[in-house]
């Protein structure tokens, strides 16, 4: 199975499970890859999806470790969760 279709198949099952976090995470994931085929104007292989789930994981580390020494643990925690998901998509 193609990663981008995993990533639709996981948001569905986190729609008919109330998960709200991981919805809105795999949400902006396919966004970001819609954007991603809007750009390059061709669907993507897994090698390009790949590299924009490594952008986005990227993103969120950036925008932790900005939380972090603005003291705002709140945003911290919910940026921690989504990096965890993603993570959860990229090879070890």
């Amino acid at each position: 199975m193609a990663l981008a279709e995993r990533l639709t198949d996981d948001y569905n099952a986190a729609l008919r499970a109330g998960e709200d976090v991981r919805k809105a995470t795999l949400r902006l994931l396919r966004a970001a890859i819609r954007n991603a085929e809007i750009e390059q104007r061709a669907p993507l292989d897994d090698a390009a999806v790949l590299r924009v789930l490594q952008a986005q994981a990227k993103q969120r580390r950036d925008s932790i470790a900005l939380y972090e020494q603005g003291g705002r643990m709140d945003l911290v925690a919910g940026e921690t969760a989504e990096l965890a998901i993603i993570e959860g998509y990229l090879p070890a």
